[in-house]
């Protein structure tokens, strides 16, 4: 199996299983790993692992996975991407520009948001 995982900020630093049940299903919940099935993505957590590989390992001095994890579901908590954009006239399995979702996540958060659009399979997907 070939790993997709960049690494950010510490290429030595090692993703940790989560073993809970409930931090899984909690994550799961405001975090899912599309790219697989659901049973998968909770055995083998590798979009968890990229993430945390990718941006978590960045601020490891201060905040350990579990917290890395905790805070982000926190901020998923606190801001609620997908109504930001509905509230902005952008509703899925429609066609719009980066920057016109950028304003409209801007508009409400004040933050210059960075998205990307990804190739999964033959889809390319807002990331």
């Amino acid at each position: 199996h070939t790993s997709f995982v960049m690494y950010d900020c510490d290429p030595l630093k090692k993703y940790k299983t989560i073993d809970d049940t409930n931090i899984l299903t909690e994550l799961d919940a405001r975090w899912p790993q599309l790219t697989s099935t659901k049973i998968i993505g909770l055995q083998f957590q590798r979009f968890w692992e990229y993430e945390y590989r990718k941006h978590g390992t960045c601020c490891a001095d201060v905040f350990n996975q579990s917290m890395y994890f905790d805070i982000s579901m926190k901020l998923t908590d606190s801001i609620d991407l997908l109504k930001i954009l509905r509230t902005k006239g952008i509703k899925p399995g429609y066609t719009y520009t980066g920057d016109q979702i950028s304003r409209a996540i801007k508009s409400v958060t004040q933050n210059n948001p960075n998205p990307k659009c990804t190739y999964i399979g033959r889809s390319l997907e807002l990331t």
